[in-house]
């Protein structure tokens, strides 16, 4: 009888803590954001432009990495201007291919840089975000264990490619 009592407080301590544990141990990957933001860009000459965006429920996975390991990367900023979140992407301009070679009977390939090219990132969503810009770095010049706020705060090796208003 007394196990079935130490059993029974047991259980209705943990669904009355249970609906706060979220907030006890919440990951650094969530960060308060509501959500994200899927955007459909288009890569032309060196410069960002928006073709689409849409909110969608759901988070950002966490890449446990806080140093540059892209050239590009963007800030999500307040309407202050405060920086609220940085990130890296990927803008996959070579193209691989293969062809079959009917003179020489072959498999062959290759790959071709894309000067043009419509692609997707995800990004976290927050109410606070008004704009968000976008930049190519030089990190061949810099170490790669630099982060991307040092990036920001400390150097000039990168340039403004676009930016988006929310």
């Amino acid at each position: 009888m007394k196990k079935l009592v130490n059993i029974t407080i047991f259980t209705i301590l943990l669904f009355n803590i249970f609906p706060f544990a979220d907030t006890l141990f919440a990951s650094d990957n969530r960060e308060n954001n509501e959500g994200c933001v899927i955007l459909n860009l288009h890569w032309s000459e060196g410069e960002i432009t928006l073709n689409s965006m849409k909110k969608v429920v759901g988070l950002i996975k966490r890449t446990g990495r806080k140093d540059i390991t892209q050239s590009f990367f963007y800030t999500l900023n307040s309407k202050d201007g405060e920086t609220v979140k940085t990130g890296n992407f990927k803008i996959p301009r070579k193209l691989h291919y293969d062809y079959f070679d009917e003179s020489t009977g072959e498999l062959k390939g290759g790959k071709l840089q894309r000067d043009e090219i419509d692609f997707v990132i995800r990004v976290p969503y927050f109410r606070k975000v008004k704009q968000i810009m976008f930049y190519k770095a030089d990190i061949g010049s810099q170490s790669h264990t630099m982060s991307l706020k040092m990036l920001l705060e400390e150097s000039d090796d990168y340039e403004l490619l676009g930016a988006i208003n929310f």
